[in-house]
């Protein structure tokens, strides 16, 4: 069975001090075991909502991860090419001119 560390409340922490601050200032992701997720799953959602990356591990690899909820933003739907063509105001027919460019060989 594998150690808990008490301390940080199931958070790995391999790194010395000096490095979890430089893996900070690049947002390095927490690492969090699951039976420490579940019991602290409600601070951890607070973490993800401020902005924190918080990665789930089982046996030590990487399984799933929390992040912050970034709403969809969803435009206008999209019309049918009926629809946008009948928007579209026809001009005089252009197959003379086309024609004509075609047979000059540009």
């Amino acid at each position: 069975m594998k150690k808990k560390n008490v301390e940080s409340g199931g958070l790995k922490e391999p790194m010395p001090s000096v490095m979890r601050e430089a893996a900070a200032v690049y947002g390095a992701p927490t690492e969090i075991s699951v039976r420490a997720a579940k019991d602290q799953l409600s601070a951890l959602l607070e973490r993800a909502a401020q902005g924190e990356d918080i990665v789930i591990t089982s046996d030590g690899r990487p399984k799933a991860m929390i992040v912050r909820y970034r709403p969809v933003i969803v435009g206008a739907p999209a019309r049918s090419r009926a629809a946008l063509r009948a928007t579209m105001q026809m001009g005089p027919d252009s197959t003379a001119a086309i024609r004509a460019e075609r047979d000059s060989r540009y």
